[in-house]
């Protein structure tokens, strides 16, 4: 049975992209854009004591939250009542005699039964009367119930869950006890939003992490893409590891999809875990960005408006004729397929864009004919769709903008192939083979054979599926015969990769290998 599953998994790879696409919305970006500084900036005091709060009808500041301070518990009530006054009925989880966990409940419309949650942890450090913990973790938290607030006036087809942890400093105690429950009550969860120290930019580069394991990567690959549609100005470094020190650890050990959203590493908050955590050194623009980044991939799964892209892209080719590109495109939301239905843009080299309709469409399958072109023409294109209601648009590559039509604004990445002619500069055809590489598909390692019938300049490129070089493995001068590349692949994600030979400065060819790690 495994052997079976492995074999259906590298034939889906060999034939096409799958994703669960990122998507844009006017009405995701407007409720993004109703988080605002004084809001964000009042609740994150709050948390951290710069400013006073109400609790339990009277006035207090939050001086720490320790968890072995009494002020921590003042500030669970604090969370409980700020949930009560968005309309939410909150809970508490109350998992040791000093644990509290606090969380709200937005039931989903269509599937109740599915969640998304969104939480961070509220418990700081240092021990003694004075512990701020404004980086870490008033911002996470101030995220969850920022998101909380917002969301709040809608409907989801998915349940929402906006979840407060306890004790995180101690151990993950609260996660742990919470994720731990979900799993023994068979709890569905489609996907976990952790945000843990995310005020923090010393150096003003906007740099980011999203850190995911292997299990969570298409779900975090389409939280990055709509961190880039609608924060563009967020530099988003998605990466998989097995960290282990945030509230997301749990979810992972149980076997759910999860993520933490954290300032870069490479630029450490120096006031970590000291009474200087404090509101006066939280970096805002940053810290709003990365909280309105949260807010529309929140929105955009609870409303489901995502789209599913099937597509083979492209290649190189030596025909000046007419290119067909074949796409299936889904969603959760009937796609337009009369007034406003799917396009294709494309342009000739630094052109223009122009676009072309499906002359072929059968249920959820389209074909593209993109126009016959010139020799060593280069053709880029993307595929737009909008759901029949236009609320959403979805392109492929992720990114594009522009509704009714859709696609009208391109995404930042696009698709390219070119029209060669395998024309050396004397005019002489360059003859050469280039073999499949073996074994394929490979994990980590494999080789790649290739054949001159004289002494030639040669370069081969590794790219990904969107052109993004990788590595150069060979460039220089080769004698005549076969030569082999040996290709080291550790650094990689499974996928799909393409290998294209340059002879004299000339492209040559193209062929596609898979990784499966």
């Amino acid at each position: 049975m495994q052997i079976k599953l492995l074999v259906a998994f590298i034939a889906m790879l060999l034939s096409s992209i799958v994703l669960s696409q990122a998507t844009y919305s006017p009405q995701v970006e407007s409720i993004m854009n109703l988080c605002i500084q004084q809001t964000l900036s009042k609740i994150e005091r709050q948390l951290c004591g710069d400013t006073s709060c109400i609790i339990g009808g009277n006035p207090y500041t939050i001086a720490s939250r320790h968890w072995n301070s009494p002020h921590n518990s003042m500030a669970a009530q604090f969370i409980y009542e700020q949930f009560q006054s968005y309309g939410y009925t909150p809970y508490y989880m109350n998992f040791s005699a000093t644990g509290r966990n606090v969380y709200a409940k937005k039931t989903g419309t269509k599937y109740p039964n599915q969640m998304y949650i969104i939480c961070g942890h509220y418990d700081d450090m240092p021990s003694g009367p004075l512990a701020p913990g404004a980086d870490d973790n008033a911002s996470g938290t101030s995220a969850v119930m920022e998101a909380a607030r917002l969301l709040a006036p809608y409907q989801f087809e998915y349940t929402i869950i906006f979840i407060a942890f306890d004790e995180e400093e101690r151990g993950l105690y609260g996660s742990h006890a919470y994720a731990d429950t979900a799993y023994n009550r068979g709890d569905s969860i489609l996907f976990v939003f952790n945000y843990d120290m995310i005020a923090w930019d010393g150096n003003n580069d906007n740099k980011l992490d999203l850190i995911s394991n292997v299990n969570s990567s298409v779900f975090s690959n389409s939280v990055r893409d709509l961190y880039n549609i609608y924060q563009p100005l967020m530099v988003v470094n998605r990466v998989n590891s097995n960290m282990s020190g945030s509230d997301h650890y749990y979810f992972w050990v149980n076997g759910y999809k999860a993520f933490c959203g954290i300032e870069t590493t490479s630029d450490f908050n120096p006031y970590y875990h000291t009474v200087n955590d404090n509101y006066s050194h939280v970096i805002f623009p940053f810290f709003h960005g990365f909280v309105k980044s949260a807010v529309a991939s929140l929105l955009t799964f609870g409303f489901n408006y995502l789209m599913n892209f099937t597509h083979t892209p492209l290649v190189n080719t030596f025909s000046t004729g007419p290119q067909i590109a074949t796409v299936t495109i889904s969603a959760a939301h009937p796609v337009a397929k009369l007034t406003n239905a799917p396009r294709l843009y494309y342009k000739i080299n630094a052109g223009s864009y122009n676009f072309v309709n499906a002359f072929y469409n059968n249920l959820d399958t389209f074909k593209f004919q993109i126009p016959g072109q010139a020799y060593e023409t280069i053709i880029s294109y993307y595929i737009a769709a909008q759901d029949s209601l236009g609320r959403y648009v979805g392109t492929l590559p992720a990114g594009g903008k522009g509704l009714t039509p859709p696609g009208t604004t391109p995404p930042t990445n696009v698709f390219t192939y070119r029209i060669i002619t395998g024309i050396s500069g004397n005019e002489e055809p360059v003859k050469y083979s280039l073999e499949q590489n073996y074994p394929n598909p490979f994990n980590a390692t494999t080789y790649i054979k290739f054949n001159l019938y004289k002494s030639s300049d040669v370069k081969l490129v590794i790219t990904d599926l969107l052109g993004k070089e990788m590595e150069v493995p060979v460039s220089g001068k080769l004698p005549q015969g076969e030569n082999t590349a040996r290709i080291d692949a550790n650094s990689y994600a499974s996928g799909i990769y393409f290998y294209s030979l340059f002879i004299d400065g000339k492209f040559m060819e193209t062929k596609k290998m898979v990784l499966v790690k």
